[in-house]
This record gives structure tokens, C-alpha cells and sequence, in this order.
């Protein structure tokens, strides 16, 4: 047995460290899968969610643990809308394999070869497959078809990418040898998409880990600023600039806008209006016509027309960078375009203060407060009481990912308000068939987070709901569960226990919010498996039921 380098022991003390920290939540290979795909997807600011979303490694994986399609840069999900309407489009397929073996294998790459001739041939039915594979890379293949098929009247621009991830060193001829013929089986099957396969061993692994990506974006501006003492700025930026600054190799690079608290709204009065003026380039200036974006960051530095904004957050002009950007990105090529946008860059180094900011430059027009998201004091409130009991809630998206806190203990937004649909509001139905965008209604997302509910009840429905996803791995449940099967059924599951301790269906928010502790019996747990399982099955166990009424109803009764 040849011996381990340096990088390989480093390595493994790395994941054997973090797996560790999870209590027990993952298995080493389970975190080797979720470490090696955030690694390789680094630079698209997932969050760990989105990774765990793309994870189908099991029984029939085709040799594919994890597989995730990006529209325009942005990951696709079951209830992502896709934009039919645009001109020009980029779709991305990122297939990982991930082994914490000490070598790569020829048969990971035959496995490649054989799952793409069945499930990306597009004359084969995916479905006519499910003996051979399981249902959540049945359901994840099929998520980037449906995409393909909806833009291809747009000649979208492909890129398929394979990662072949181990904690290997050298990769020998024959291995390398493979990929030429699953390069051509790509190239059959999609003309002209753009093919690349990715071995990444200990010191590739390592070298990720230790890149942290710049968070710091250059602004180019038309004149020279109005500067205060503070380090704030107030500018007129090119168009064309400030399209720049706001994509990253021609996707719209959405983490500056995370502290935004509205979602692009599409093509309403006010969109319609920007994307006129910018395709008349006869009229008025673009700024005379617009209010402008404002940027707010901790640090601003000036040199020349070029200025340095660290960790810019777009918190007002969502609207206006969203037009500029869609006007931009369908040109085939565009030049410089002198109108401007008025940009304020505030600086403010305490994050409170610039919280206040966010609300403050928002609530100028006329949006409902539930839309002030992540800035709202409950998820301050939220997330102050959940870390005195050791749990890390991602009120700014990858906050706790980015400074190294535990997978398992890192909570987001998206995961407890799916939590608390299905306990506090009885709607597990709505929590599967939304993993991402239930909090985009205000009614909803005013009922789940409110001031007016007790603070604890957010840890109860957190520890539950970690109670029945560590329940149902075989090991604790006694069944071998397909991952899919998990899926489906946890939030049911999680439901009839809430209710189970609560001692019934009415009221199950105050009887939770009145023990002192929460503590599931195996007994409960099993009892409530049964009862989910047993009628999810009746009804034909596929995703329409788990996200359908009647399976809730009948569980209720």
C-alpha cells in the first residue's frame, strides 16, 4: 500500500475534524460528498441547503452523487420559475462523483458513461430507467431536460462539467484514458455544448479550500465622485459599467444582492418602463429618468475613476440593476454606452447600523413590511436565541458557512420556515412542494415569523425537525428509506410527532411553546413513520402526493 502524502493526511484530518463536529448527523462519506460539492461549486455561493438539494448518492446512482443545473447562473429547483422570454441563455450541468477513497477508478468514469447514454439520451424516457437508478437522480436529470427542452427555442449555451472528486493522488493513464469517449457520447447527444471533466484529488481539495473567494467588486465610475469624511460616495456610472460590475462571466451576480429585500418583480409598470428607456437611446439621459441604485458595504476605497467596494450589498435599485442587466446580456455585443446610473455607495462599518439602512432606503416606497426579510428585527431575535443553544441561523445567507461553523448546526431561513409550515401551521404539503420559495408571500411569511410568537418555538420545531431527519436513516428506523422516500414523507412525519407531544392538533404552537424541553420518543417517532408511510403508499407514494392536500387531510382526520 503506497503511503499517504502530506496532503492526503492534512485532508483527511480536515473531514474526519468537521464530520466529527456534526454529532454524529453525518457519516464521513455523507460529508466527504457535501465538502467535496461545495469545494467545486464554491464560486456560485451556494448554501448548504442548495448542496444537500443536488445530493442523490445512493443505491443506483449511476456513479453521480450529486448533480445540479444552473439557468443563467442560478441553481434550478423543482418550483424555480424559468424565463422563457429571454434571448440568450446558459444552461450548466454539474455531475459529481465523490468517493473518500485513496485512488480514482476506470469504473467511476464507465458508470459516467453508461448513466449519460440512458438518461441524457433525450429520445429515452428517464422513467422507463427507475429499476436501474433512484428516483431522486431520475427527478434531478429530469429538472435539467425540462429546462433544456423550455429554452431550446433560444439556442441556449451548454456547458456539461463532470468532477470526479477522491482523496487520491495521482490519477493513472488508464483512468484519463475513459474520458475521451464520454466526451464524444456528450457531444451526440448535445451538438456544440462545451464538454470538461475535472479529476480532483487531496491537494486540488485543499488548494479550494484555502482559495476564499474576493469578496470585494471594482466599480467604474463616469466622473469623478462626490466623497464624504465617512468614506461614502455619491457617483454617475456608465451603463455599460455598471452591468460589469454587476455579472460575473456573464451571469448576474446574485450575492450582492442578498440583503435586497425584494424579489425582481418581472415585468410590472416600472420594469416596463426602465426597459424602454433603455432601449431608446435617443432619450434623456438614463439618470434624469431614474432614482438610482444604492450599494452599502463596510469599506470603500477610491483610486483614480476605479473604486473598491467591499462585500457591496445592493439593498435599493433591484428593479433598475435587473433591467440594466437584461438589456445588457441579450446584446450580442455591446459597447460602451455613456448614459449613466446615479449610484450611492454608503459605507458603514456596524452591521446594526446598516441593517437600519436597508429598511430605511426601502421603506421610501411602497412595500409591505413582511417583505423586509433578513434585515426584520425577528430574524436578529432568531438568531441571537438560537446560537445560546448551538445552532447557527443563516440570517445573512452563508454568514456562518463562510467563517467555518459546523454543516449540521447551520440553520437557513428557507429550512425553518419549511419546518414551521409543517409543525406550527400543519401544512406539510406546502413545505415539500416549496423548498425555495416559500417565504416569497408576504401573507405566508408574516404568519411564520412574527414578533408575536414565542422565541423558543423556533428552536422546538428546529430540534424537532432534526429528531425525525436523524430518526430516519436506516440505521435508527430500522428501514432502508430510498433518499427520495425522505424526502417526501419527513415533514409528515414531523408533523404527526409535533402533534403526537402536543397532545393533539388544536393549539400545537402553545402546547410546544409550553414544555420546557423537547424530547421525541423512539416510540413516537416510529409510531409517527407508520401512520405517513403507511397512508403516502396507499395513495400511490410519488411527489404529487407529497405535495398535494389530500395526504395531510387524511393524516389529520
Amino acid at each position: 500500500m503506497a503511503q499517504k502524502t502530506n496532503d492526503q493526511i492534512i485532508l483527511e484530518q480536515i473531514i474526519y475534524e468537521k464530520c466529527a463536529e456534526s454529532d454524529d448527523e453525518l457519516s464521513v462519506s455523507e460529508y466527504f460528498e457535501i465538502y467535496s460539492a461545495s469545494q467545486i461549486l464554491k464560486n456560485y455561493d451556494l448554501t448548504y441547503d442548495d448542496i444537500t438539494y443536488g445530493i442523490v448518492g445512493d443505491g443506483g446512482d449511476g456513479g453521480i452523487d450529486s448533480i445540479y443545473t444552473f439557468i443563467n447562473g442560478e441553481a434550478l429547483k423543482e418550483d424555480t420559475e424559468i424565463n422563457t422570454n429571454q434571448k440568450k441563455n446558459q444552461i450548466e450541468l454539474v455531475i459529481i462523483q465523490s468517493k473518500i477513497s485513496g485512488s480514482f477508478k476506470e469504473d467511476a468514469v464507465t458508470k459516467f458513461r453508461e448513466s449519460a447514454q440512458d438518461l441524457f439520451n433525450l429520445a429515452n424516457n428517464p422513467q422507463d430507467y427507475s429499476t436501474r437508478y433512484n428516483a431522486e437522480l431520475i427527478d434531478k436529470v429530469k429538472l435539467f431536460r425540462g429546462a433544456y427542452h423550455k429554452l431550446a427555442k433560444t439556442f441556449p449555451k451548454i456547458e456539461i462539467r463532470y468532477f470526479y472528486a477522491t482523496q487520491g493522488d495521482q490519477v493513472h493513464p488508464n483512468v484519463e484514458g475513459k474520458i475521451p469517449k464520454l466526451r464524444e457520447d456528450i457531444a451526440r447527444m448535445f451538438s456544440g455544448a462545451e464538454f470538461s471533466f475535472e479529476f480532483i484529488g487531496a491537494s486540488k481539495l485543499l488548494e479550494m479550500t484555502r482559495n476564499v473567494p474576493s469578496t470585494s467588486r471594482v466599480l467604474e465610475v463616469a466622473e469623478s465622485p462626490i466623497g464624504t469624511t465617512a468614506g461614502s460616495y455619491l457617483c454617475l456610472v456608465s451603463l455599460s459599467k455598471y452591468y460589469e460590475f454587476i455579472s460575473d462571466s456573464g451571469s448576474l451576480a446574485r450575492s450582492i444582492f442578498e440583503s435586497n429585500v425584494r424579489d425582481y418583480q418581472g415585468s410590472v409598470v416600472v420594469n416596463t418602463g426602465i426597459r424602454r428607456t433603455l432601449e431608446n437611446k435617443e432619450s434623456e439621459n438614463f439618470w434624469y429618468l431614474n432614482n438610482g441604485v444604492t450599494i452599502i458595504t463596510p469599506k470603500a476605497v477610491m483610486a483614480g475613476k476605479q473604486l473598491t467596494i467591499e462585500d457591496p450589498q445592493i439593498v435599493n435599485g433591484l428593479q433598475t440593476s435587473h433591467e440594466i442587466y437584461q438589456y445588457f446580456s441579450q446584446l450580442e455585443d455591446y459597447e460602451e454606452d455613456e448614459r449613466a446610473v446615479l449610484v450611492r455607495v454608503i459605507c458603514e462599518e456596524d452591521e446594526e447600523a446598516r441593517d437600519r439602512i436597508i429598511r430605511a432606503t426601502n421603506s421610501q416606497t411602497s412595500i409591505p413590511p413582511a417583505s423586509l426579510r433578513s434585515s426584520d428585527d425577528i430574524h436578529r431575535n432568531i438568531e441571537d436565541f438560537l446560537k445560546s443553544n448551538g445552532f447557527y441561523y443563516d440570517r445573512k445567507k452563508n454568514f456562518y458557512k463562510n467563517v467555518g461553523m459546523p454543516v449540521s448546526k447551520i440553520i437557513s431561513i428557507s429550512y425553518l420556515a419549511q419546518a414551521m409550515m409543517a409543525i406550527i401551521l400543519l401544512k406539510p404539503d406546502t413545505a415539500r412542494a416549496r423548498p425555495s420559495t416559500l417565504v416569497n408571500s408576504d401573507l405566508e411569511y408574516q404568519r411564520i415569523f412574527s414578533l408575536d410568537k414565542p422565541i423558543d418555538i423556533y428552536l422546538k420545531v428546529v430540534q424537532i425537525m432534526k429528531s425525525v431527519e436523524a430518526f430516519l436513516k436506516p440505521e435508527n428506523c430500522e428501514i432502508q428509506l430510498e433518499r427520495k422516500t425522505i424526502t417526501n414523507i419527513k415533514y409528515y412525519v414531523a408533523m404527526i410527532a409535533s402533534i403526537k407531544l402536543a397532545g393533539g392538533s388544536h393549539g400545537v404552537e402553545k402546547r410546544l411553546a409550553e414544555l420546557p424541553n423537547v424530547e421525541i420518543s423512539g416510540e413516537i417517532l416510529k409510531e409517527a413513520l407508520q401512520q405517513a408511510l403507511e397512508e403516502f403508499n396507499d395513495l400511490g407514494a410519488t411527489d404529487q402526493v407529497a405535495k398535494g392536500s389530500v395526504l395531510v387531510a387524511r393524516l389529520l382526520k
